[in-house]
């Protein structure tokens, strides 16, 4: 369980290293960005509006127009295969046939109608204006920024490059434990010690629970399981074959109290079917062997019949169906999920794709950026700095008293497991009053506005720069990915000017390039994870995620895309798969938390000679406190747009309380009275919406009677299980006539540029450092 101290790299050139540009300051920008869009046009959108459609004209026309764009739009064969990857019992139920009908010159009649309708225009509009990285309808770019040229350049065909097909963790898991559970494969399964309990001779420690003294035949049992090792080798190490009954016994024992796992884990990964067929290659009964390769074989088949008929929606559906039925043969439970289940894939496969575009942002677009950026990050700094340090306050106090409760050592696992609120930044901890003061902090600096008007707000760098520096001081953060920090730019095209830069959102301590779906699609990956390592020499420590946490996906990070195992020190505080690299990670259960004289806390292994801040080693879920805490201004009933010089950092927006908004169903299909009730509060036609009875924001458009439907029904909804709910709406900007992005017919596309900024001011230092405590 000894962690090397990593030591601390030389010193880089004056000129930084190669994957970075110096943006402003202490800040420097990651030359490569990602670029992702809606996969269709904005212009499909324009087929639902009525605009012209007097308050006083009568619904026929309407209905009409909006009839006509859904039959447009499912008469899409991009529309159709889109639904099918995302929801195949649409498909199925209403969907395939409905879309038929239209194409063999039927008149397109639907049971259900306004619902159906409705159900089309909304996903139409997350298609064509929502910024996704999913599939052919949110395939990933890439862009660069240089400083050998000005302006902006575009290659590429703006079609697809590549399709890309790859298998839901979920499914091969499904799989996995389907095999497990066979007669004869049980010496085949693979033993290891629970990855977060420690071993030390014949005491157990495990998370939430007190020291276990274990017999000598368990205590012999873990001991060969310093490594996973199949059931049968772990018997055959054992002794004898007359000896093996005992250890039999000693193992059952271990798994029925959890100290060892027996199976075939399959880590979060790209490739979980690689490991599950690894697994499954070496096993040395060439009988058994075969047979489950064979199985694996045929669903291989059926993957790739899929792959193929990408492209061809009706192909599609009836690929899909037959790979459902070979792994409902094979897994025996079903081959999709239901969308309350996390945020995890319906399908057991899915698709990502590179879009064929490469852009190049050149020097006199990255000087617009350079100073507002800068200024932002300087006030980011610090809340993830304040952040850290009551983080550590707070998990100081919770470790006392759960030292007080016990009356032992407290064990790194427990603390986590025991600080859900301070980890889950709810409400009253401490990330939440930090973010309170952060509000506080910028309210003076928007006192320094040079314009103000009802609807927009500019700030200038050279008056707030001197508040900056007094209010938001420079400082060492308290984690390594603190590093980085991740903002969401648009561009906005404006006729005679240069474009304008829009924030979208500012993601803090984290590079948002770690989604796995950026990895897989990148050109190279390799530079990649250079420039990770680059940024990060001296190493991180970094959890192993479980597939079941919560936050874990198969296609988004947590865990790490961009890792790196020979720099990364991992750990595990419940039960995962383990790492994909196959490298062991230290027992939450074996690190110790303590205090240092000056009452930092510390964690240090219980049997080894090395200690490391608090913090750092829980840095990964210090990032997932902070990651989107960046809000500058308190919600209230009208913010302006907010620019600082020539850069929009916020948005213009509403938050409304939903009993302000008229949203009963009155048999105005047209909505006419929530139409003038948006408009009176001088919301634009385009707006993106978040309610709560939906997790992210969509497009309204007041034109669209459609739209305004799944406006009221989202209300509706909120007010059902809230009777308090207010809603967040935002201004689209860029809006449908400022879009640079053509795709491959030259219609609009909207976009945004995943970008990572590097914190130069940051000092490096060795991972760990030497505990003296320990030879005392």
């Amino acid at each position: 369980m000894t962690v090397a101290p990593h030591a601390s790299p030389a010193s880089e050139s004056s000129t930084g290293p190669a994957h970075r540009l110096t943006l402003h300051d202490d800040w420097s920008l990651w030359r490569l960005a990602a670029l992702r869009s809606a996969g269709m046009p904005i212009s499909w959108l324009d087929a639902f509006a009525v605009p012209s459609c007097g308050d006083d004209d009568s619904d026929t026309r309407s209905r009409e127009t909006s009839a006509a764009a859904v039959r447009s739009v499912v008469a899409q064969p991009a529309f159709l295969e889109a639904v099918t990857w995302q929801n195949p019992a649409l498909i199925r139920n209403w969907m395939g046939s409905f879309a038929a009908d239209l194409a063999a010159g039927g008149d397109g009649r639907l049971s259900r109608r306004d619902q159906r309708e409705a159900l089309v225009a909304f996903l139409a509009q997350r298609y064509c204006a929502k910024n996704e990285t999913i599939g052919f309808f949110g395939p990933v770019a890439w862009a660069r920024f240089s400083d050998d040229h000005p302006g902006m350049r575009a290659g590429g065909t703006s079609g697809l490059r590549s399709r890309s097909l790859f298998r839901e963790h979920w499914a091969v898991d499904a799989l996995a434990r389907a095999f497990a559970a066979r007669p004869g494969l049980h010496t085949h399964l693979i033993a290891r010690r629970h990855p977060a309990c420690s071993f030390d001779g014949r005491v157990l420690r495990r998370p939430r629970r007190r020291p276990q003294q274990l017999d000598a035949d368990e205590a012999a049992v873990t001991a060969l399981l310093d490594r996973p090792r199949r059931v049968g080798e772990l018997l055959s190490a054992y002794g004898p074959p007359e000896a093996w009954r005992t250890a039999e016994q000693a193992l059952e024992r271990l798994t029925a109290t959890g100290a060892v796992l027996v199976g075939l884990p399959v880590p979060v990964t790209d490739r979980p079917e690689d490991v599950l067929r690894g697994h499954l290659a070496q096993i040395p009964d060439e009988r058994l062997r075969d047979g489950l390769l064979t199985e694996l074989d045929q669903l291989d088949r059926a993957v790739g019949a899929v792959a193929d008929a990408a492209g061809d929606p009706v192909a599609l559906r009836d690929a899909l169906n037959r790979l459902g039925a070979e792994f409902r043969s094979l897994a025996g439970v079903g081959d999709q999920r239901a969308k309350p289940d996390r945020d995890l894939g319906r399908c057991m496969v899915y698709e990502d794709c590179r879009r064929d575009l490469d852009v190049t942002i050149g020097t006199d677009l990255i000087d617009d950026l350079r100073a507002p950026l800068g200024l932002l990050l300087d006030t980011a700094r610090w809340l993830v700095r304040e952040s850290g340090a009551e983080l550590d306050r707070e998990l100081a106090a919770r470790a006392d008293s759960l030292r007080a409760t016990s009356g032992r050592p407290v064990a790194l696992c427990d603390l986590v497991m025991a600080s859900g609120d301070i980890l889950g930044g709810l409400p009253g901890t401490a990330v939440a009053r930090v973010a309170d003061d952060f509000r506080a902090r910028w309210a003076e600096l928007l006192a320094t506005a040079v314009e103000s008007s009802a609807s927009s707000v500019r700030l200038t760098t050279e008056a707030m720069t001197p508040l900056v520096r007094k209010l938001f001081p420079a400082g060492a953060v308290g984690w390594r990915a603190a590093r980085q920090h991740s903002p969401d730019l648009m561009l906005r095209e404006r006729p005679g000017h240069r474009p304008q830069w829009v924030l979208g959102e500012l993601h803090l301590a984290v590079n948002t390039l770690e989604n796995r779906a950026f990895a897989t699609q990148a050109d190279d990956r390799a530079e990649l994870r250079a420039a990770t390592a680059a940024d990060f020499p001296d190493g991180r420590f970094v959890p192993v995620y479980p597939a079941a946490s919560p936050a874990v996906t198969s296609r988004t990070y947590p865990p790490l895309a961009l890792d790196l195992p020979e720099l990364y020190q991992y750990w595990s505080w419940t039960a995962d798969e383990g790492h994909p690299s196959g490298r062991m990670a230290l027992p939450g259960a074996g690190l110790l938390v303590e205090q240092d004289d000056s009452g930092r806390l510390l964690v240090r292994s219980a049997d080894a000679d090395w200690r490391a801040p608090l913090t750092e080693v829980l840095g990964e879920f210090l990032t997932a406190v902070v990651a989107d805490r960046f809000s500058i201004r308190p919600r209230a009933g009208h913010q302006p747009r907010l620019l600082l010089d020539d850069v929009v950092i916020a948005r213009e927006s509403w938050h409304v309380p939903v009993s302000d908004l008229p949203y009963t169903v009155d048999n105005d299909y047209r909505h006419r009275t929530l139409r003038r009730r948006l408009q009176d509060l001088g919301m634009p036609r385009w707006l993106f919406a978040r309610t709560p009875d939906q997790p992210k924001p969509y497009l309204v458009d007041q034109d669209a009677p459609l739209s305004l439907r799944n406006l009221a029904r989202g209300l509706r909804r909120s007010v059902a299980s809230d009777a308090g709910a207010a809603i967040t709406f935002t201004e689209m900007l860029p809006s449908p006539d400022e879009l640079w992005l053509a795709g491959p017919d030259g219609r609009p596309h909207t976009s945004e540029l995943r970008v990572v900024v590097h914190d130069d001011s940051q000092v490096q230092s060795p991972l760990t450092t030497p505990d003296r405590t320990a030879s005392t």
